[in-house]
């Protein structure tokens, strides 16, 4: 079954079922350097390998940047 979720703004489609850590590494992103918002509520890292996307999620995916 495919899914839509907006991701950074941008529609994408997925195969589900698929774990947010799954669709970030479909993606290109790695699970352990970004911060994901989903549908409002940030998401503890430790969930992005149990936490399902679902349809119509909303993701935005942050990649902190150091420096000073």
């Amino acid at each position: 079954m495919k899914a839509k979720v907006i991701a950074n703004g941008q529609p994408r489609e997925v195969e589900l079922p698929c774990t947010v850590a799954q669709f970030l590494a479909q993606c290109g992103w790695k699970p352990t350097q970004v911060v994901v918002e989903c549908n409002g509520n940030i998401l503890p890292r430790s969930e992005l390998a149990t936490r399902s996307v679902q349809d119509n999620d909303r993701l935005e995916i942050i990649i902190p940047v150091a420096g000073g």
